[in-house]
């Protein structure tokens, strides 16, 4: 046993070093750092002048990137660039992310590798190195999207533990309502569990309270939803913007115009299909490989939503009960092929998604084989 957490360790560190040397050595890694933050300090000087953020967002365009949030989130920073939060506004922000970044990796390791300082040495790494660096990119860009994964992380706490989702439905309305992609989280309470119709009427009313954000705008403000989508829209049609999954990937090589969504729609629906089965799988895996599917059913997820992916596509690969070994093990074979096989354009995106669906199709066959074990609920 000490042994294997020992093993645990030497692997995480050499993971975070060999990520921290193939990720930061680039020229251009200092283009990334608070790539995201000048847009939310825009916004919030934008309301301040008395301006309209998404408006603004179209004339400076070229010198960065555009305010996206759904009007919600714009009533939020209005409401902020009014208060005493705004001069403190964009650390407020710092922090949070920097938080987050150090919590994610500690939450997913601990609920789905398992105890012990060495397991979550070998998750921080993994979590850092794989997917090209993810973690890195995620720790750089100051994406308002981290905090919301790290909610959604401390929502699986009781959800995991002691069945319990009510947290997890809390943060989801809210991720939701920041993004709407976010959504597809929710497929984890209604397939986690042997008695998932306990979870449809918290599930129905977290769905239509974060619909109200989007709902309430669209009657009562027009105008500005319609800002919104078109914001949106322009940002998400750019060069590089459809993300790193396999939308992007299409996209950014695509022979016809709708070929991007439809092999979007197909991955989804064959992520769909495999979270279905599931249910052989023990339960913290199950819950595990729901995440993993989520992660990819963003079809714009970007490197700081696959870094969430990343502990919970070990966790399946490794197997139900795997000592620190077998995971320090498998970590290294992941991260090795995903550094091996990347190449830091969108076409990394056939590499990740065929990653995802081929985790979840060998870990439901291989779940299958066994002499019909039944998963424990």
């Amino acid at each position: 046993m000490i042994g294997s957490q020992w093993t645990a360790w030497a692997a995480g560190l050499g993971l975070l070093a060999a990520g921290a040397w193939l990720f930061l050595t680039p020229h251009d890694w200092a283009t990334l750092y608070e790539r995201d933050l000048p847009a939310y300090q825009s916004a919030i000087r934008a309301f301040a002048a008395g301006h309209d953020p998404y408006q603004a967002a179209e004339v400076r365009r070229a010198q960065g990137l555009p305010f996206i949030a759904p009007p919600f989130v714009w009533l939020l920073y209005k409401w902020a660039a009014h208060s005493p939060l705004k001069s403190a506004f964009g650390w407020i922000l710092a922090i949070a992310g920097d938080v987050s970044v150090a919590a994610l990796p500690i939450i997913l390791s601990r609920l789905f590798l398992g105890p012990g300082p060495g397991r979550i040495a070998l998750g921080a790494g993994f979590f850092f190195t794989a997917f090209f660096g993810a973690g890195f990119f995620t720790a750089l860009v100051m994406n308002n999207g981290t905090p919301l994964y790290a909610l959604i992380a401390a929502g699986l706490i009781p959800a995991v533990t002691r069945g319990r989702w009510l947290a997890f439905h809390l943060a989801m309305a809210l991720a939701t309502a920041f993004k709407p992609f976010y959504a597809a989280f929710w497929l984890v309470p209604l397939l986690a569990d042997a008695e998932a119709r306990r979870q449809w009427r918290t599930f129905a009313l977290g769905v239509g309270a974060a619909a109200m954000a989007y709902v309430v705008p669209l009657l009562a403000a027009p105008r500005l939803m319609a800002a919104w989508l078109r914001t949106l829209t322009g940002q998400m049609v750019g060069v590089d913007r459809l993300g790193d999954n396999l939308l992007g990937a299409m996209a950014a090589g695509r022979h016809a115009p709708l070929a991007p969504y439809e092999a979007q729609a197909v991955l989804s629906a064959v992520l769909l299909g495999e979270a279905l089965l599931l249910d052989r799988l023990d339960r913290r895996r199950r819950i595990a490989g729901l995440l993993l599917a989520a992660v990819f059913l963003n079809p714009r997820a970007m490197r700081y939503d696959l870094c969430f992916a990343a502990i919970p596509l070990l966790a399946i690969v490794c197997g139900a009960a795997p000592s620190a070994t077998t995971q320090a093990l498998w970590a290294l074979i992941l991260a090795g092929v995903m550094t091996a096989f990347s190449r830091n354009t969108p076409a990394d995106g056939f590499l990740y998604a065929g990653i995802a669906v081929a985790a979840l199709f060998w870990t439901v066959v291989t779940s299958g084989r066994k002499a019909g074990a039944k998963p424990s609920r």
